[in-house]
């Protein structure tokens, strides 16, 4: 068989390519030896699977991304909107709660003694506190489906509002203190 030198180098990149893939390959089973002798989680295992894939359907898919990119669009902005509806409705929830059990306790403290202070505002507004700290992340969810600075600008208040107004229930809770009058 007659190779032309062309053909030669040809057959060596090819061999040197090989023996690089395999070793690469044999390092990535090898990992135990590079990581301190331990194995790979499973999460770690199953993270590298799921980016080879997405990789690989990223690469099939870009070229036809016109056909499926607006449905995804409106598949990730209804998901974006239940999922704001339903923190939302967390935070109303943990509201409601919490009126209820303090409304509970402050009656069970007035049947004891009457004349003797509740102490129950300082737990409604630790449950006030942790409402607005979910509205404000269903605010914060709420900007990335905004379309117009309109409505950019308002979340944008709310959000600071809402931000002042956990402060203002922090701050209060520790300036009460144990100390409180009713």
């Amino acid at each position: 068989m007659h190779t032309t030198p062309n053909t030669t180098e040809n057959i060596i990149t090819i061999m040197n390519n090989i023996k690089f893939y395999s070793k690469s390959v044999y390092d990535v089973a090898d990992v135990k030896k590079a990581n301190g002798g331990e194995k790979p989680s499973l999460l770690t295992i199953t993270l590298m699977i799921l980016i080879a894939i997405l990789s690989i359907l990223c690469v099939f898919l870009t070229p036809r991304s016109e056909e499926y990119l607006p449905f995804l669009d409106k598949t990730i902005l209804t998901l974006l909107t239940i999922v704001t509806h339903i923190v939302y409705l967390i935070g109303g929830g943990i509201v409601l709660f919490g009126a209820l059990l303090i409304i509970i306790r402050f009656i069970q403290s007035k049947m004891k003694n009457p004349d003797k202070p509740s102490g129950v505002t300082r737990y409604l507004s630790g449950y006030l506190t942790l409402s607005l700290e979910l509205f404000i992340g269903a605010e914060i969810i709420k900007t990335t489906i905004t379309r117009t600075f309109e409505e950019f600008s308002v979340l944008i208040l709310i959000i600071i509002s809402r931000g002042l107004f956990s402060l203002i229930l922090y701050l209060e809770r520790r300036w009460h203190g144990t100390a409180e009058t009713e």
